[in-house]
Order: C-alpha cells, then sequence, then structure tokens
C-alpha cells in the first residue's frame, strides 16, 4: 500500500478531474478509430479482391465473344453477329451492374462495420470502466480500512478472517498472525464463554448492542474494549463483521469525574452542614446580644453621653441585621435538609398563604395583585410559600416611589411542567445584575433604602433546583420585572422521576 490516499502499485488512475475525463474520452475514440479502420480495410481487400474477380471473368467472356465474332465475319453470318453484339452490350451492362453493385456493398458493410464495432468498443469500455471503478473502491476502502484508529474485523467460522491494520496494533500483532485467532483468544479466561455465546448469535443473525469486554494483548496486558457487532453475506455466505474500540482512558476519565462528584458532593454537604450548625447556634448569642442591649438601653440610656447613645445604636442595629442575616442563612441550609416531601399541591393555596403573611407590607402599599388561573402541582407546599412570598415581597419592596404597585402572577402549560411568572411594575433590573442577583448575598442596592440580606432570591434558586426547575428574570430598568419559573405538572414522568428521588432521599439518615 502506498501512502494514505493514493494509489495501489498497478492499479488504473481514475479520472477524476475534467482534463482526466477528456484524455479517457479520447483514447476511447483513438481505440474505435484503429479497431474499424483495421476491419474496414480488411472488407476494402475482400470487396476488391471479389470485384477484380468478376471484373476478370467479364474480360474472358468478351475475349471469347470477339473470337467468335471475328469468325462470324469470316463467315459472314450476320445474324450470328447481331446476335453477339447484344450478348456484347448485356455483358457491358451486366459488368457495370457488377460495379455497382460492388461498390454498395463495400459501403454498406462500412457502415455495418462502424456500427457493430462501435457497439462492441462501448462494451469494452463499459467492462473496463466497471473493473476500473471496482478497482478503485476496493482501494479507497482498504485506504479508509487502514487510515481509520477503530479497529474493524470480520469473523467467519469462528475464525477472524480479516483485520485492519488499527485492530491488529490495538493488540500487539501482526496482520498475519491476528488472523490465526478466534474472538476468544483476545479476551480474559474469565469472558470467554459468553464472548463465544454472543459471537454465536451475531452470527446466526441475532440482533445485538455494543458491549464491554475486557480485551488481552500478546503481552498479557488488558485494556477495556468497546465491540460492536452485526452479520452480513459476503460473497454470498453469512459472515460478522464489528468494530473494536479501546474505551479505556474513556472509562478512567468517568471513574475520575465521578469521584470528583462524589467529593464535590460531600464538600458541599460539609458547608450545608456548617451554614446549618453555625447558623443555628448564632441565633441565641446574636438574640442575646440584640435584647441586653436594648435593655441597656432602656436602664442606662440616661447616664449615656449622646456618643455612648450613637455607639450603643449601632450594636443594636448591627445585633438586629446579623440577626436576620444569620436566620435567613438557616432558611436557606434548611431548603435541601429539612423539606417536607412531595406532593400535589394547589398553587392558589399556596400563593393566598404567602399573601397573608404579607398582609401588612401589601396595605403598606395599597398593592393591587391579580392571581390568574394557577394549577396543581407537585412539590414541597411549604418551600413554594415561601418562594412566592420571596417573589411578590420582593415586588412589594421594589416598587417605584410614589406609586401603587401592581403584581400579577401567572401560569401556563408546557410539555412536562408550567411555567409560573410573578410580573411587577417596580423599578426593574439592569441586564448586567440578572444572573447575579440569584448569588447568596448578592444585593443591588446598599444602604437602607432597600432593606434585606440577599438570601431571598438565594432561597428562590435553591427551591426551584430541588424541584428540578429553571428561574430566571427578565426586566427593564424603570418599567418593572418578571420573574419566571417551572414546576413539575402532575401525572408526567418528570413529576414521578422527582417524587421517586425525592422518596430515596428522606430513606437515607441525614449526617
Amino acid at each position: 500500500m502506498t501512502e494514505q490516499g493514493g494509489n495501489f502499485p498497478g492499479s488504473y488512475p481514475w479520472p477524476r478531474t475534467e482534463d482526466d475525463s477528456q484524455a479517457f474520452c479520447l483514447d476511447s475514440s483513438v481505440l474505435f478509430w484503429r479497431r474499424a479502420l483495421t476491419i474496414f480495410m480488411f472488407w476494402t481487400l475482400v470487396m476488391a479482391i471479389s470485384l477484380g474477380a468478376s471484373i476478370n471473368d467479364t474480360s474472358h467472356q468478351n475475349l471469347r465473344i470477339n473470337q467468335v465474332s471475328a469468325s462470324a465475319a469470316a463467315s459472314g453470318d450476320r445474324a450470328l453477329q447481331d446476335q453477339l453484339d447484344v450478348w456484347r452490350r448485356d455483358l457491358g451492362q451486366a459488368s457495370l451492374m457488377n460495379i455497382t453493385l460492388h461498390g454498395l456493398f463495400w459501403l454498406l458493410g462500412g457502415g455495418v462495420i462502424l456500427l457493430v464495432t462501435r457497439q462492441l468498443v462501448q462494451q469494452s469500455q463499459q467492462r473496463n470502466l466497471a473493473r476500473t471503478l471496482q478497482r478503485e473502491n476496493e482501494i479507497e476502502f482498504r485506504t479508509t480500512m487502514e487510515a481509520t484508529t477503530v479497529g474493524i474485523f470480520r469473523i467467519k467460522n469462528m475464525r477472524f478472517d480479516f483485520v485492519n491494520t488499527a485492530m491488529a496494533t490495538m493488540y500487539g500483532y501482526s496482520t498475519e498472525d491476528f488472523l490465526k485467532l478466534s474472538p476468544m483468544d483476545i479476551v480474559i479466561p474469565e469472558e470467554r464463554e459468553w464472548v463465544e455465546e454472543n459471537t454465536r448469535r451475531r452470527a446466526a443473525g441475532e440482533q445485538g448492542h455494543p458491549y464491554q469486554v475486557t480485551s488481552l494483548r500478546q503481552d498479557g496486558t488488558t485494556f477495556n474494549g468497546l465491540v460492536w457487532t452485526n452479520r452480513i453475506f459476503y460473497r454470498g455466505k453469512p459472515s460478522t463483521v464489528g468494530s473494536m474500540l479501546d474505551i479505556t482512558e474513556r472509562i478512567q476519565a468517568e471513574q475520575d469525574m465521578r469521584r470528583m462528584v462524589d467529593a464535590l458532593a460531600a464538600s458541599n454537604m460539609e458547608l450545608e452542614r456548617f451554614a446549618y450548625v453555625a447558623s443555628h447556634d448564632l441565633q441565641e448569642p446574636l438574640r442575646s446580644i440584640t435584647s441586653f442591649s436594648q435593655l441597656l438601653e432602656r436602664r442606662a440610656g440616661d447616664k449615656l453621653d449622646d456618643e455612648a447613645k450613637e455607639y450603643l445604636h449601632y450594636i443594636i442595629i448591627g445585633g438586629k441585621r446579623m440577626y436576620s442575616l444569620v436566620n435567613d442563612l438557616l432558611t436557606f441550609s434548611r431548603v435541601s435538609r429539612k423539606g417536607t416531601p412531595f406532593a400535589l399541591v394547589e398553587t392558589r393555596d399556596l400563593v393566598e398563604l404567602a399573601l397573608q403573611n404579607l398582609r401588612e407590607s401589601i396595605h403598606e402599599s395599597a398593592a393591587e395583585i391579580t392571581l390568574g388561573d394557577l394549577p396543581a402541582v407537585v412539590g414541597d407546599g411549604m418551600q413554594l410559600v415561601q418562594l412566592f412570598q420571596n417573589l411578590i415581597g420582593n415586588a412589594l419592596k421594589f416598587r417605584r416611589p410614589g406609586n401603587t404597585p401592581h403584581i400579577a402572577v401567572q401560569a401556563r402549560r408546557q410539555v412536562e411542567d408550567y411555567l409560573f411568572s410573578v410580573t411587577d411594575d417596580g423599578v426593574g433590573i439592569p441586564t448586567e445584575y440578572q444572573e447575579q442577583i440569584f448569588a447568596l448575598f448578592r444585593r443591588l442596592h446598599k444602604g437602607e433604602a432597600y432593606p434585606g440580606t440577599g438570601v431571598g432570591l438565594a432561597i428562590c434558586k435553591r427551591v426551584i433546583e430541588r424541584h428540578e426547575g429553571r428561574i430566571w428574570v427578565e426586566s427593564t430598568p424603570g418599567h418593572g420585572s418578571t420573574f419566571l419559573f417551572t414546576l413539575p405538572a402532575p401525572g408526567t414522568q418528570r413529576a414521578q422521576a422527582l417524587t421517586a428521588r425525592e422518596e430515596a432521599s428522606e430513606e437515607q439518615p441525614q449526617g
């Protein structure tokens, strides 16, 4: 074999360019005229010999007529002379007719020769083209088989009768040595029985799927191989063809990835446990600091100067903010650790419960809230109340000064879930911050203009992630925002899988 993509020695270069095609047609035309002229010249020679023989015969007849005519003239037989003149005239006409017929036969034979020769040349060229194309296809097929990095093989009577170079190299054999092996010789002893059974089933025509084997190299080392086989008919006889792919690196990468995922999950669990324990344990000290600071302010306020009163005021404000922050952090950590079992819940009832919790803020802002047709979904009812409460509470908090806030909660069915939206006409969110707002402790507004800890939207995202949904925001600054999220619809495969996952996690003990 020559370089990749080249021709085998002795192969006919198939015309692949316009110039090559023209040259190929020119060769066919030369071959046609060469054969046609050879046959035509032979035909001309035959017709010339025939015409010469006919003319010679006519000459002999004329000579005899002339001899008889001379004798008749000497004897004075006038009637015989007149008859001989008639014969001489008829013989001339016959000679002319003979020459004309030979010419016509010569032309007709030439035309037949051209037609027959052309037909024979075309048939010969078609056979040559078919053989050339077949040879080129075989060359391209073998070139492809040798160039691929996937092992290709063919099995007949439980023995290899074809393998490409990649297959032989994969196992450390030469191609010739590999053809002496059977499929059972290239797998570890523990797997030979079922490999033989599987090979026989494929040879019998049973449809199969790719399967993994532990392959055995010539030097005794092993690798993980992915095998695909199928039955074909080669030259009228059944054979099994297949491919072998070394997936050792892929399996190793998958194992490394699995270990990394497990390590990351364990790390996240530790972080969640730390956040839960830390926030839970910090609540009481912070409550004590805030309570005793307020008690000190009431009892010793008159004895403190203005500077001390200011310091004490800052301690109380900081304690309250820290307590709120720790409480929100505890709520955030409880989303995945302390959730209630999934069940069928009516989202309209959940939204109305969230509105009851926000009644003071709604009354203070005189907000107008519209509820659309809200469906039943599968989920954690308590966490979904918290989700709606946070989103509606944000809409109330970030209203435009001096304007009555208008808030709409709606839902529409998609394929396997419901798409919910909470729309307001508040201050809006700049585009560059629309993804960042769901991060923990991320606040766009500093100071006391819009109070909060930056945990509310992070809790919303964590709740939606537990329900395997998506949450995002669409907003135009100064024209309000629309928070959108998806929840699983009852009766769908997604809802069933989610419920099964939650039931399985409930059975596992919490660390």
